[in-house]
């Protein structure tokens, strides 16, 4: 199953890798393949000093936590998907957060499902039909 991880998702993972969703991003490789776009980094790279306050990890050991993380994730860039692809996220997502367009369009792009920590996205997205978007428990219990 293709599955697009949003920022909140990796931003969480970092957190404390040993949770529910250091579990799923790190042991569920034969059930999942893990998306993102290449955005996701620029937001990660943007939050850094709010990862640095949070963990009191060192800037170096943010920068390995994060490159342990996107080793399970294929960064997907946006000229990989097609202009209508994007104009439907963008339709999708406006009304919940159109900052989350790049992850709508990915999952739109690779014909996959999303997973995200953000609820108002997931009740914006499924008050338009979209039934393809998890979150965190939703997805473990796909596991089972």
């Amino acid at each position: 199953m293709k599955i697009v991880v949003d920022t909140n998702i990796v931003f969480s993972s970092i957190l404390n890798s040993n949770g529910l969703i250091g579990e799923l991003l790190f042991n569920t490789g034969q059930q999942f393949d893990f998306y993102s776009p290449e955005f996701m980094v620029r937001e990660l790279d943007k939050y850094g000093l709010k990862l640095k306050k949070y963990t009191s990890m060192t800037q170096e050991n943010i920068k390995i936590s994060i490159q342990q993380v996107l080793k399970n994730i294929a960064l997907v860039s946006p000229e990989a998907i097609s202009a209508p692809n994007w104009e439907h996220a963008y339709e999708l997502a406006s009304e919940a957060d159109e900052k989350d367009t790049p992850f709508v369009a990915t999952a739109l792009g690779i014909n996959g499902s999303i997973w995200t920590g953000d609820k108002k996205l997931i009740k914006g997205l499924r008050k338009k039909g979209v039934k393809n978007i998890y979150s965190t428990t939703e997805l473990f219990e796909r596991t089972k």
